[in-house]
């Protein structure tokens, strides 16, 4: 199947998983939203709805105490990170080749937050602010600073690639240490790094981008009051 001139589209390729898994994710969010649109805010929550409420309070509220003010602006970004490296990293528990175990794939998520990030530097201080704030606390540290933020998307993107990888490689030996033995184990182990780590996977990439952005941020806009 050709694809964008010339190129071969493999439908078992990191590039297909994300293109399913992107248009799963569409399919399910439309689905729930006829379904959510039927509830009656006044009455009693319906039990299936619980979970959604709770990772997007959970969030909103992270990002209202990092950021401030500004958190509408924010917070819908943040939690489609959260959503999209999920169940990218648990993508193997559906027969699917895990995206984020390609570093191509880690790095573009890692460039659209460190665009969120410098979005939120120029917002809230404006261009010269932001500017001004690479010769901070000394005009020395001009080129250190621009090279901390060059290298930022580069750690991120390699953070969560190297944790995805890491879990692989343990599972893999895991099986070649115990041969048929590793049968009934398996599957323990699976739920383990496909689940479990994916959770953690999530949690230190988004937290760290929702800290990176929040220090972009003036103080005086990160009070928050209702």
């Amino acid at each position: 199947m050709v694809f964008l001139d010339g190129y071969k589209f493999d439908p078992l390729s990191p590039i297909a998983s994300t293109i399913y898994i992107t248009c799963g994710l569409i399919i399910l969010f439309i689905v729930l939203y006829f379904f959510i649109r039927k509830v009656d805010p006044k009455g009693k929550t319906p039990l299936w709805l619980i979970p959604f409420l709770w990772i997007v309070d959970l969030i909103n509220g992270f990002v209202k105490e990092n950021i401030g003010v500004r958190w509408k602006a924010f917070a819908p970004w943040f939690l489609t990170l959260v959503i999209f490296i999920f169940f990218a990293n648990i993508s193997a528990v559906y027969f699917l080749e895990n995206p984020t175990g390609y570093v191509v794939v880690t790095f573009a998520l890692a460039v659209c937050s460190f665009i969120v990030i410098q979005l939120a530097g120029i917002i809230s201080n404006g261009p010269l602010g932001y500017l001004k704030g690479f010769l901070d606390p000394t005009p020395i540290m001009l080129p250190m600073n621009i090279f901390s933020e060059i290298t930022l998307p580069v750690s991120l993107s390699l953070r969560l690639f190297g944790n995805v990888i890491s879990g692989a490689c343990i599972s893999i030996l895991i099986k070649h240490v115990l041969g048929w033995f590793a049968v009934p184990v398996m599957p323990f182990i699976n739920l383990l790094f496909d689940i479990a780590f994916s959770v953690i996977q999530v949690a230190v990439f988004v937290i760290l981008s929702i800290i990176f952005t929040s220090m972009k941020i003036k103080d005086e806009e990160k009070i928050y009051s209702k």
